[in-house]
């Protein structure tokens, strides 16, 4: 089965002590739907800095904006898990104008910012399209320094998702995490009732789906955590692959949480499985 998928978002740099990855929501997933077997698309913008011809992106199309600087994150996770994250650098908005008019036919669109990146415009371009999206580059602010505000740091910099009753209508699935709206529990009622399937991520202890009045919980596979930078984009867009697939809830909720039991198995991106893996480990 083929299945076109774009994802749009910034691809990023996240620094390291080994020297900075690439990283993103728009890197996770689109290197999930390459490994699973599906031609994967990405509408991003970048710095000169930014290696494009970097292996781990070999066999994804990408449609490349040219900015000032990269997207540029550093991630501290502190012992209870918690991440504190300071930003050192952000690309170029993307426009509707930017995304090409040959990729709006795809099946699947993931709709990703991580720094208030993705124009609401941008939700418009998917009339026939399975829309997936990710808020939590739309709930960020920064101050001068650069700290993007989570609950659980020193200080807190959340916002709420101003553009949500303009993106929300257009999408079929919205995936966010506890961490992600933390800050704003209150949130997550309003954005059920904006969109058709809202599912909210809980690490190790599985997710919860809201559809149509209905509450579906599900569990996640045991995987011993070394990275969980990006599982919540790998869960995402194994999700919608499946979904497309099946539109079953259930299978596609298991088949989801296996492929990210993989990914925080490795460093960044490096976890991500192939279907092989996938189907051996599927309960």
């Amino acid at each position: 089965m083929t299945i076109d998928y774009v994802a749009v978002g910034h691809f990023t740099h996240d620094v390291t002590p080994q020297g900075p990855i690439i990283g993103g929501a728009a890197s996770y997933s689109s290197i999930t739907v390459r490994n699973l077997g599906f031609h994967a698309r990405v509408v991003t913008a970048v710095g000169k800095d930014f290696r494009q011809d970097n292996p781990l992106l070999d066999h994804i199309d990408v449609n490349y904006r040219i900015s000032d600087s990269t997207t540029t994150f550093h991630n501290i996770y502190t012992p209870n898990g918690r991440r504190q994250q300071y930003l050192l650098g952000v690309a170029d908005k993307i426009y509707a104008e930017h995304i090409p008019s040959e990729w709006r036919a795809a099946e699947i669109a993931y709709l990703c910012p991580v720094a208030d990146e993705v124009d609401s415009s941008v939700a418009k371009c998917f009339p026939n399209t399975l829309i997936g999206a990710t808020p939590q580059g739309w709930m960020r602010r920064w101050d001068e320094e650069g700290k993007v505000g989570v609950r659980g740091s020193c200080r807190v910099y959340p916002k709420k998702w101003k553009s949500a009753a303009e993106i929300l209508p257009h999408v079929d699935v919205l995936v966010l995490s506890e961490e992600d709206i933390a800050a704003f529990p209150e949130e997550l009622e309003r954005f059920i009732e904006l969109t058709k399937i809202v599912i909210l991520t809980k690490g190790k202890n599985g997710a919860t789906l809201y559809t149509e009045g209905d509450i579906i919980k599900s569990s996640a596979y045991p995987a011993n955590e070394v990275d969980p930078t990006g599982a919540g984009d790998v869960f995402a867009a194994a999700f919608l692959v499946k979904y497309h697939e099946t539109r079953d809830i259930l299978k596609s909720l298991d088949f989801a949480h296996c492929v990210a039991s993989f990914a925080v198995e490795a460093k960044g991106t490096m976890g991500i499985p192939t279907m092989e893996q996938v189907i051996q480990k599927l309960r």
